[in-house]
C-alpha cells in the first residue's frame, strides 16, 4: 500500500491548530495554583481546599477521558476537541466573576471535563491528518506544545494579575481560548479524523459498523497491549510526577545538597526534557523500533537514577547528569506515542489514547501520595529507588509483544 505524502505547509497548518489547543490545556491548568494566596484571601478557605480544587480538575479529566475517547471515534473529534476548548477557557475564566467556593469547584469539574478531550481527540485527527512520514515529529511538536504552556501558565498570569488584577488575569485568559476557538472553527475543513458516522451501514447490510466498534470497544481496550499500554503511561507519569515534585527534597535530605544546586539540578532536568521531546520526534520518524529506543531511554535513565541515590556526586557533574535524565525522558514520550499509534485499530484512535492517557491520571494521583510517604518516613534514597522501579516496570511492559488489533 502506498504511503501518501501530504504538503509540509498543509501538515503545518493542521499541527498548528491541534497544539494551540494542546497549550492551552496545559496553560490552563498551571493558572490558579500561583494565584492560591489571593484566593485563599478571597474565598476563605485554606491551601488543603484550595488542593481540593486542584483535585477535582484532575479528577474529572481522568474519569472523562474513556468515555469521552469512545465519543469521539463515533460522533468525530473536531466537536469534542472544539467543545473542550470553549469549556476550558469557560472554567477558568469564569473563576474570576464569583467568590463563592461551591461555585469554583463546579468551575474546576467544567474545565476538567473540557480537558479530557485534548488527548483522545487530538491524536485521533492527527493520526487521519498528518503524513504518517512525519507522524513521530508531528507527536514530538504536540507534546512539547504543552510542556511549554505548562512553563508559560504560571508566568503569564502573575504577569497579568501584577498589572490588574487576579480576576481580571483569569477573564484575559479565559478570552484567549474563546479566540482560539473561533480561529479553530474557521479551519475544520482541514482537521480529519477516522471516525464512521453511526448511520453508515456495512456494505452487506448489516449492523452498521460504529455500531460494532462500539460494542467491541471495551473488549478491545482491556485486551493485553491496551493494558499494558495503559500501566506503561501510568509509570512514565509517577516518574515524571515525582522527579517534579520530590527530587529537590530527596537530593537535598539525602547528600545535603545545597537547595540552589537541587534546585538547578531539576531546572536542567525539565529544560532537557522539553529538549528531548523535539529529538525524540525526529529518531521516531527514522526507526519501527520505538519500543526499543523508549526500553534504551528508560534503562539509562533508571542506571542514572540509581547513581543518584547511592553517590554523591559533584555539584557539576549532578547537574549534568540529571539533565541527560532528563533528556532520554523527553526522548521516550514520542516513541510511547507511536508505539500505541501502531496498535490502535482504525476508528478507535480516540478511545485508544483517552483509555491509556488515563494511565496518566492515575499515575499522577498516586505518585505524590507515595513519595510523600517515602519522605515523611525520612528515607530519601528511596525516592530513587521507587523511580528506578517504575522505570523498570515500563521496560518491562514495552519489551512484551503487542500485535495491532483489526
Amino acid at each position: 500500500m502506498a504511503v501518501i505524502r501530504l504538503p509540509a505547509r498543509q501538515d503545518a497548518r493542521i499541527l498548528g491548530l491541534i497544539c494551540s489547543g494542546h497549550f492551552l490545556s496545559h496553560f490552563y491548568f498551571l493558572t490558579l495554583p500561583p494565584l492560591f494566596p489571593f484566593l485563599k484571601e478571597e474565598f476563605g478557605v485554606g491551601y488543603a481546599a484550595l488542593g481540593l480544587v486542584m483535585t477535582m480538575v484532575y479528577a474529572t479529566s481522568g474519569i472523562a477521558q474513556v468515555p469521552v475517547g469512545f465519543l469521539v471515534d463515533r460522533v468525530g473529534a473536531r466537536v469534542f476537541l472544539t467543545a473542550g476548548l470553549v469549556l476550558m477557557a469557560l472554567g477558568f475564566g469564569l473563576v474570576g466573576f464569583t467568590s463563592s467556593y461551591p461555585v469554583l469547584l463546579l468551575l474546576m469539574m467544567v474545565a476538567g471535563l473540557g480537558h479530557s478531550v485534548f488527548h483522545p481527540a487530538d491524536y485521533a485527527i492527527m493520526s487521519s491528518s498528518l503524513d504518517p512520514s512525519r507522524m513521530g515529529r508531528a507527536f514530538s511538536i504536540h507534546t512539547f506544545a504543552g510542556h511549554l504552556g505548562s512553563a508559560l501558565g504560571p508566568v503569564a498570569i502573575i504577569f497579568l494579575a501584577t498589572l490588574w488584577s487576579w480576576r481580571a488575569a483569569l477573564a484575559i485568559a479565559g478570552s484567549i481560548g474563546i479566540a482560539t476557538v473561533f480561529v479553530l472553527a474557521t479551519q475544520w475543513s482541514s482537521l480529519h479524523d477516522d471516525a464512521i458516522p453511526r448511520w453508515k451501514k456495512s456494505p452487506a447490510g448489516g449492523s452498521p459498523p460504529s455500531d460494532r466498534r462500539g460494542q467491541d470497544g471495551l473488549r478491545m481496550l482491556l485486551s493485553k497491549p491496551m493494558l499494558l499500554f495503559f500501566l506503561f503511561f501510568a509509570m512514565t507519569s509517577m516518574t515524571s510526577t515525582g522527579m517534579q515534585s520530590f527530587s529537590v527534597a530527596a537530593l537535598v535530605g539525602l547528600h545535603d545538597t545545597p537547595l540552589a544546586v537541587a534546585s538547578s539540578a531539576l531546572t536542567g532536568y525539565l529544560f532537557a526534557s522539553a529538549a528531548g521531546i523535539l529529538v525524540g520526534g525526529a529518531i521516531s520518524d527514522r526507526t519501527r523500533r520505538h519500543d526499543v529506543v523508549a526500553a534504551v531511554a528508560f534503562i539509562l535513565t533508571g542506571l542514572i537514577v540509581l547513581l543518584v541515590a547511592t553517590v554523591s556526586l559533584p555539584l557539576v557533574l549532578l547537574v549534568g547528569i540529571l539533565a541527560l535524565a532528563g533528556l532520554m525522558q523527553g526522548i521516550i514520550r514520542p516513541a510511547r506515542d507511536m508505539m500505541v499509534r501502531a496498535v490502535s485499530p482504525k476508528g478507535q484512535t480516540g478511545k485508544v489514547f483517552g483509555f491509556v492517557s488515563a494511565g496518566i491520571a492515575l499515575g499522577g494521583a498516586l505518585a505524590p501520595l507515595m513519595f510523600g510517604y517515602i519522605m515523611d518516613s525520612g528515607e530519601p534514597q528511596w525516592v530513587f529507588y521507587a523511580l528506578a522501579i517504575f522505570m523498570a516496570i515500563a521496560v518491562a511492559t514495552v519489551a512484551v509483544p503487542k500485535t495491532r488489533k483489526t
